[in-house]
């Protein structure tokens, strides 16, 4: 079969899907499941977000007005899926049918460039099986039938990839190499507009390119400097991003004893009030000249878990929704646990009950693919312990499994994690492919196997900590809780009114540090601290008492309801 065969059989299936949607949602066929443009809430609810911020973008596209479209406060696909609305809509109303032509371009695309993954790693045969099976993936291709951002960012990915897989297996002159970084870097662009979660996986990906580049030297005795430029320019591209989105800390000062009265303490809306907490933190001492990096890290990612755990209270396929993390050695702890959750859940016991969203469809779909990912995994190790093994073998499972596993740390929801993990699996069955020729393991092949999953499952003992509270006259204030405060107030225990709101007209925003500067005579008197978000819902804490605290850090956790949790160290 041709690659041209196979691409025109992907866009006339997705043509057909496509449309079946639609009639199927203006039908009323399944009104629960399909609403009448197609959207389908239950796995894509997102898609009802993206819809509106199309819909309002591609009118201003439709009044003439080019500019406003292009500088909207939107995401990228959402301006992108604008454009077909602004043609479509007289048709097809703001529906999935609509926003088809970018919907239909991404899955071509995909379909196309994990071709050219296989076909790097395994040969045209590899290239066409691999292409094949993403393109008839049901869930997936359900996905790519919705107003979502992951088309586009899988297919950004994947070319990203695969220019990083060329550097492994090519050799490359200096034309080639120009060309090769200057692609590289815009698509580390892209994918930074699109998620910016990704660029710390990117950085990493740069670095492992790398050092694999040092050992392909080191094995072929030669100097492979223009392949290792565009690896070298990833990294800096992924730095830089990650240096331009660090926000300065915000600098005030505390007026005390302070003129402004400020609002009334018991003036506001006990509806809109969160549930509070407050808890002491043990700050580590195996770091004397930043004692706080390390722990600060490792409650950094507890909050996020714990924000995904509150948004997605009621989906019914929470997972390890109370563990937290307060020091790296929880994390290294639960490292077995992550690496097994973002493997092979949905675990067989989750294939047989229904889901609160997918219903009994859903997870019999979700079990019958995820038995198949079991085999695709296994095909993957054939691959990888049958000689040769390819530098850019090892870097795609690589790949893989920390992608995986870092999306377990974060992400508690079975749901999320399977939607999230896409891009991932696209790469196994790339992997899986190129070990479908092998059928028989040589016994010294398998007790290399054996010997590396008994090396991989060694703990490492966390180290431990002891309590260390510096008395200061500053304190920080770090908002991890996911949401944008417009005000922060701190006054007296004794005082009626809140006082002054030291953000002063400013806004801060999730993981922005607000450091104030507090006269010595205020850090032992007792103090009420409240806390109001962009949205109107507000937090206080009454009588704290900040003498000994360095920071307080604000996240967010899953009780019975959401709690923001003052942690102080």
């Amino acid at each position: 079969m041709r690659l041209s065969r196979l691409i025109a059989g992907a866009a006339v299936l997705h043509l057909i899907l496509a449309t079946a949607l639609f009639v199927a949602g203006r039908a009323g066929v399944a009104p629960s499941l399909i609403d009448r443009d197609g959207l389908m809430g239950s796995f894509a609810f997102d898609s009802y977000d993206y819809q509106r911020g199309a819909i309002e973008t591609a009118q201003l596209l439709r009044s003439g007005n080019v500019a406003g479209w292009a500088t909207a406060a939107q995401p990228l696909h959402v301006k992108i899926i604008a454009v077909p609305f602004a043609l479509l809509s007289p048709l097809f109303g703001y529906s999935t049918l609509s926003a088809e032509p970018y919907n239909l371009a991404c899955y071509l695309a995909i379909v196309a460039l994990v071709f050219a993954l296989g076909r790097e790693l395994g040969g045209h045969r590899t290239g066409l099986l691999a292409a094949a099976i993403v393109g008839l993936w049901p869930t997936f291709v359900l996905h790519t039938l919705q107003l979502l951002k992951d088309p586009i960012f899988v297919m950004a990915a994947l070319a990203f990839l695969l220019c990083a897989i060329k550097l492994l297996n090519r050799t490359y002159s200096q034309t080639a190499s120009a060309g090769v970084s200057l692609v590289a870097t815009l698509l580390v662009l892209l994918l930074v507009l699109v998620r910016f979660s990704v660029v710390l996986l990117m950085i990493a990906g740069a670095l492992l390119i790398l050092a694999l580049l040092i050992w392909r030297q080191v094995r072929e005795r030669r100097l492979l400097f223009w392949n290792m430029a565009p690896a070298i320019a990833i990294l800096l591209t992924g730095l830089l991003m990650l240096t331009l989105h660090a926000r300065p800390t915000i600098q005030r000062s505390k007026i005390y004893s302070s003129d402004a009265a400020g609002p009334l303490k018991n003036a506001a809306d006990p509806a809109r009030q969160v549930p509070t907490l407050v808890r002491w933190i043990l700050t580590p001492d195996w770091d004397r000249s930043n004692p706080d990096r390390a722990a600060k890290f490792a409650r950094r990612i507890s909050s996020i878990r714990s924000r995904f755990a509150a948004a997605y209270s009621d989906s019914g396929s929470l997972v390890d929704a109370n563990v937290e993390f307060k020091m790296p050695g929880d994390l290294l702890n639960y490292l077995p646990r992550a690496i097994a959750i973002g493997m092979w859940a949905p675990f067989p016991s989750m294939w047989v009950s229904a889901g609160r969203r997918v219903g009994n469809i859903g997870k019999m779909i979700s079990g019958f693919e995820t038995l198949a990912i079991y085999f695709l995994q296994l095909l993957a190790v054939i691959a990888l312990v049958r000689g040769p093994r390819p530098l850019a073998l090892w870097f795609l499972l690589a790949i893989v499994v920390c992608g995986v596993t870092a999306l377990a740390f974060i992400v508690p929801n079975v749901g999320a994690i399977y939607r999230f993990r896409y891009l991932f699996w696209i790469l196994l069955v790339v992997a899986a492919m190129t070990g479908l020729n092998t059928s028989v393991v040589t016994q010294r092949s398998l007790k290399r196997l054996m010997i590396a999953i008994l090396i991989g499952g060694l703990l490492v003992v966390a180290p431990g900590c002891s309590s260390h509270r510096p008395k200061v006259d500053r304190l920080a204030i770090t908002n991890l809780t996911g949401a944008t405060f417009r005000a922060v107030y701190l006054s007296p225990a004794t005082a009626s009114g809140w006082q002054e709101n030291v953000l002063a007209g400013s806004k801060m925003e999730d993981g922005d540090t607000l450091d104030l500067q507090f006269d010595p005579n205020g850090k032992s008197v007792e103090w009420d601290m409240k806390v109001e978000g962009i949205d109107g819902r507000y937090a206080e804490w009454k009588k704290l008492k900040f003498d000994g605290v360095a920071e307080v850090t604000l996240v967010l956790k899953l009780a019975d309801t959401p709690v923001v949790v003052a942690e102080f160290e």
